[in-house]
């Protein structure tokens, strides 16, 4: 995707010039600035932030405003360096900038899944908003050609860019419009927040669920193991043993089979099964 309406240039620049914007896609961690910082002064910046120039006529020298680098911008800070190297790209537009800042931080691979959800989302809003004939069910049949899906149409291109399947983009989205704005919330910076697993689980309860799975398995200590265990403990009212969860297991294998697998099975295991069959009284 080339729209044709950037230039850029790398360059070097004082970071007292650079403005960060307060609407960042990624919430700034200053243990993650402080190790950043140990790595820089060890082996250098091995990627420059990007910036775009602000113009204002108050003021005597260039401004820049920061689009993706955050923590290595803090992270020179707190060095004491005076200049950062940078990517200077003109004439962007704000949805633009959040897209490059968003792709930065996905292709820098440094995200939680809640994170990667969250970007991914984002991204889905901005690209829509650029490119409008893409959305999914836009009259015309634009949206319905190539990449055009059930869920939304930039999937393939934003897969090219950041190397995620289409797939797992459909479910990041899905994971995060799930989510309800207090489970995002509560979420953030904890270990569920790392598992894709768990917290699409949640995103999939409904509201009143969610915040009820929230208080069991972000309580201290723990009332649940992670969300598969609260909705068990909510369904059931209790937990169930280990010989109940190898039942369960087992069931769920078992019912899934087709007969002709069945018979198999069966006929591998004819021994058990009939002495199985003897032990109930069956035969």
């Amino acid at each position: 995707m080339d729209t044709g309406m950037t230039t850029e240039y790398f360059t070097e620049i004082a970071v007292n010039l650079i403005r960060v914007p307060e609407d960042r896609a990624r919430a700034f961690d200053p243990d993650g600035a402080a190790a950043l910082a140990g790595l820089i002064e060890a082996q250098g910046l091995m990627h420059p932030i990007s910036v775009r120039p602000h113009f204002s006529h108050s003021e005597d020298q260039p401004a820049y405003v920061l689009v993706a680098g955050l923590h290595r911008l803090r992270a020179f800070e707190q060095l004491g360096r005076s200049a950062i190297p940078a990517r200077v790209v003109a004439e962007q537009s704000n949805d633009e900038a959040r897209m490059d800042e968003v792709l930065e931080n996905l292709g820098r691979n440094e995200l939680t899944a809640l994170d990667r959800a969250q970007h991914l989302y984002e991204l889905k809003v901005v690209y829509e908003r650029l490119y409008p004939e893409t959305r999914a069910g836009v009259a015309g049949g634009k949206a319905r050609q190539g990449a055009a899906n059930e869920i939304f149409s930039f999937a393939k291109d934003t897969a090219e860019k950041v190397g995620i399947s289409q797939r797992a983009i459909q479910i990041a989205v899905k994971i995060w419009t799930g989510l309800t704005p207090d489970s995002r919330r509560r979420l953030a910076g904890t270990k569920t927040a790392t598992n894709q697993s768990e917290i699409k689980l949640l995103s999939e309860q409904s509201p009143a669920r969610q915040e009820r799975i929230c208080d069991m398995i972000l309580s201290n200590p723990p009332a649940a193991a992670g969300v598969g265990d609260a909705l068990v403990l909510i369904e059931r009212g209790v937990r169930p043993d280990v010989f109940e969860k190898r039942y369960t297991a087992a069931h769920k294998v078992i019912e899934a089979l087709d007969d002709a697998t069945l018979d198999r099975v069966l006929l591998a295991h004819e021994a058990r099964v009939i002495a199985s069959l003897k032990r109930q009284g069956k035969i």
